[in-house]
């Protein structure tokens, strides 16, 4: 055996799937090859072997004498060549048993010498086997077109192998003490390791010559056999499906239909601006109400505001696909997982991450949808107005066109336009690198099971921020392979870098029962009164750390502010409304009410345009709310002391759904809260909608003054819609189970939370290829379990056996359940 010492040696293994020759010795030959020597573990007088030459080279298990019926097997499993160490000796060991058996050394690969660079190919296995796989090369006919000069040289490396074992001319494979151990360099045109005798150049340099990775991508220090190898899977193949998904609105006709909803409200506006002048007005006024008063002074504010909610749902796709989409054309920029949000944002303020990350489309598609839903609805409540016309010598009022609020509707919308176009193009087509739409915490764990990353996130969970722990990592998305070897597999990582897998080989004597009332975490002693000394142990257990987070507005201080300024404006509203009957007799302008040869009247755009403004206000900073409860509910049932169920949980994809979709689905998941307040976030756009047309300038003639009047049936719905908003304030107070350790706005936040979770390993969760095919592992119960699993957020022991914070089931065989704290709950 190797004796570890000098340095780590990684080998890149030898595929099955293509036959190889070397020259082999029997194994109860008493010499070794040029390259290699064979070993059995029944031979005592290796043990005794520990000082002497260095060891340069690699053992190789010789193949067993055997019938021509019975061919090796050519099965190979990956393995790490350990190090030798300097000064010990090991000796080829005669083997004398009656039955010729081979054990393996881990390090049973093959390391071609410079001196020797014929290449030999070899069909035989590290082990032996007693019957033939089907893939073997023994015993086939010769193949029409194909070299079979290999198979030749094999047999006549066997036939003289015993000249071989005898000849005297023979280097040795063991190097004195004195001899400078030679370099393992790795051929690609040999496919192996061989040793250089001559001075060495840099690794990185090496790697850079040799390797035809290195052309396109960074070297990297080693060639660890299995390090993420970027790979192409067969196309149409059932195993592999295509990266392409883009969720159904981002897709080419589902934008092309809110594209022709923009230009068709271009169109109108243009129509109404060039027809009004020409033709003395539009429509004739009749009364303060009415289908003429309706269609001119809420259908415009309707018709804007279907294409606001429209953009939204937009932009939450948007959002959530575009870090998968970023990695998965390798772009260069490393810092996607933690600083890109997967949450939308752009309501009242605009957000400009998306120029950052290297996405100009889709930064300036969302810069023209966040200047179209802040500006466009209040535009188009005083898109309109009653004007004066002398019409064959007798006068009436008409509804007409205000051509200055026309032409800035048509160059927004046309903005938009533009900007859905350029979405249209970013998405036509793409690569995005997903097999699914990323819409729940199961459809993560899928992408990051077998990640190569995730030893960044080492003690991350209780970080109050996430990013700052992060080193900047160029990311993939997308199919991998080790080394070029074994099956591909899907998710993300950093290409050309080991795998960084935490082992799980002492996960299950860390995870033991303990039963003392209350669920405990059983862990090693050891390891945690080491750990107890730590500020890391203490915070997962310090109530101050595991219920930190919320966001800004949802805080203590800033929800009570909230509410008093939301009930303080809607009292005065209400007193000054209707004390001695202000709005339904009427106030004066204040300003001059004249309309311009424009349609433009300053008191008619003032009471349109800043009640919908503030309106709009109101109905923007209720989207964020709504979007942290949706994004939240997953963390606040798992945060529950008796766990939840998958569809519960997991599966959650509320941030997806439609409006009113997300309320009829938690009201079925008793999720009041968020359907609520889902429903809060659609039933505010009442608000803007009918505060931009509720007023109008109308001339009393027995007073001889002109006042402003206010339709009091839409005066009066907007009164309870601003009851009911103002209400909502008082159930937007989060409870504790929303309360988090930090943000979870990004995908290194969630991860976070995931990184040593035992759900990463979980069979039911390995590899699915189609989301139904995910929904089906969660939802069904696991074969021989009567109950489906529970799920919570609470400390488990993660895979490398410590104690951590986030994902995991709340009971597992063989050992306790998770440790969920309620004390703090309310």
């Amino acid at each position: 055996m190797l004796a570890p010492g000098s340095g780590n040696v990684s080998l890149r293994t030898v595929s099955s799937s293509r036959p190889q020759m070397i020259h082999t010795e029997d194994q109860q030959s008493v010499a070794a090859s040029d390259d290699y020597y064979s070993f059995s573990s029944q031979s005592s007088s290796a043990r005794s072997r520990t000082s002497g030459s260095r060891v340069n080279v690699v053992r190789y298990a010789t193949p067993n004498s055997r019938p021509a019926s019975h061919p090796p097997s050519p099965s190979i499993s990956r393995t790490h060549l350990a190090p030798p160490v300097a000064g010990a000796r090991s000796q080829p060991s005669i083997d004398s048993s009656s039955d010729n058996r081979i054990f393996l050394t881990p390090a049973s690969q093959t390391i071609r010498s410079v001196e020797d660079r014929e290449v030999h190919l070899n069909p035989m296995s590290h082990t032996t086997s007693s019957r033939a796989p089907a893939d073997s090369y023994a015993g086939r006919p010769p193949t029409p077109g194909m070299d079979d000069s290999p198979y030749i040289h094999f047999a006549i490396s066997q036939l003289t192998r015993d000249e071989e074992v005898a000849g005297p001319r023979r280097r040795s494979s063991i190097v004195s003490r004195d001899s400078p151990a030679e370099p393992l360099l790795w051929d690609d045109g040999l496919g192996c390791f061989i040793r250089s005798h001559g001075p060495s150049s840099p690794p990185d340099i090496r790697h850079q010559q040799n390797s035809p990775i290195s052309a396109r991508r960074s070297p990297q220090k080693s060639v660890d056999p299995e390090s993420f190898i970027p790979v192409d899977p067969p196309e149409e193949s059932l195993l592999y499906p295509a990266l392409d998904y883009v969720p159904p609105v981002l897709r080419t006709w589902a934008l092309a239909a809110l594209t022709i909803c923009c230009l068709l409200m271009i169109a109108g506006i243009i129509f109404c601006n060039v027809w009004s002048p020409r033709h003395q007005g539009l429509w004739d006024y009749e009364r303060q109400g009415g289908a003429h008063y309706f269609v001119m002074q809420f259908l415009p504010q309707i018709l804007g505001m279907v294409i606001t909610i429209w953009t939204f749902v937009v932009q939450a796709a948007v959002y959530r696909i575009m870090p998968f989409a970023i990695m998965a054309s390798e772009r260069p920029y490393d810092r996607i997982l933690q600083r890109l949000p997967v949450t939308s944002r752009n309501f009242i303020l605009p957000d400009f991450s998306h120029f950052r990350h290297g996405e100009p489309l889709v930064g300036f598609s969302l810069l023209s949808m966040w200047l179209s839903n802040f500006i466009s609805l209040p535009l188009l409540s005083c898109l309109f107005q009653a004007k004066w016309y002398e019409i064959d010598g007798q006068g009436t009022w008409r509804w007409a066109s205000v051509l200055a609020v026309g032409w800035t509707l048509v160059a927004v919308y046309g903005l938009t336009t533009v900007g859905l176009i350029l979405l249209m193009l970013r998405f036509f087509r793409t690569w995005s690198g997903l097999m699914w739409d990323p819409v729940s915490l199961a459809d993560l764990i899928s992408v990051i099971q077998r990640s190569n990353i995730l030893h960044d996130f080492e003690q991350s969970e209780t970080l109050p921020h996430v990013e700052d722990s992060l080193e900047p990592r160029l990311l993939r998305l997308g199919y991998w392979q080790l080394s070029n070897r074994g099956e591909f597999f899907y998710g993300f990582g950093e290409a050309d870098a080991p795998i960084r897998t935490p082992s799980l080989h002492h996960l299950e004597k860390n995870l033991q029962m303990q039963s003392h009332g209350l669920s405990k975490v059983s862990v090693d002693l050891e390891r945690q009164g080491m750990a107890e000394k730590g500020e890391y142990h203490e915070n997962l257990y310090t109530p101050s750390v595991r219920y930190r987070w919320i966001p800004w507005f949802l805080k203590d201080t800033s929800v009570i502010a909230w509410t008093v300024i939301i009930c303080a404006l809607f009292v005065a509203f209400v007193l000054a409304s209707f004390i001695h009957d202000a709005i339904r007799g009427g106030f004066p302008p204040r300003l001059p009410t004249l309309p311009s040869t424009g349609g433009f009247s300053s008191s008619n755009f003032c009471y349109s345009f800043v009640p919908a403004l503030i309106g709009n206000v109101f109905f923007l900073a209720w989207q964020p709310i709504d979007v942290f409860f949706r994004a939240s509910q997953p963390f606040a049932s798992l945060s529950s002391p008796d766990g939840a169920r998958a569809e519960e949980s997991l599966l959650l994809a509320y941030p997806s759904h439609l409006p009113f979709q997300v309320t009829i689905l938690a009201v079925a998941n008793k999720h009041y809260k968020v359907a609520w307040i889902s429903f809060m976030s659609t039933a505010s756009a009442a608000i803007p909608i009918l505060a931009g047309g509720v007023f109008i300038a109308l001339n009393y003639p027995s007073e001889h003054a002109i006042k402003i009047a206010a339709s009091m049936p839409a005066f009066y719905a907007m009164v309870v819609f601003c009851a009911l908003y103002t209400v909502s304030f008082l159930c937007i107070w989060p409870r504790r189970q929303r309360y988090l350790p930090h943000d979870i706005s990004t995908l290194a936040d969630l991860i976070s939370f995931l990184y040593q979770s035992p759900l990463l390993a979980d069979k039911i969760l390995r590899e699915p290829r189609s989301k139904a095919d995910l929904v089906t592992r969660l939802v069904v119960a696991p074969p021989g379990d009567r109950e489906h699993s529970v799920y919570g957020f609470g400390i488990y022991v993660g895979r490398d056996g410590k104690e951590h914070l986030g994902i995991d089931r709340l009971d597992r065989p063989g050992r306790t359940d998770m440790l969920i704290n309620t004390e703090y709950t309310r």
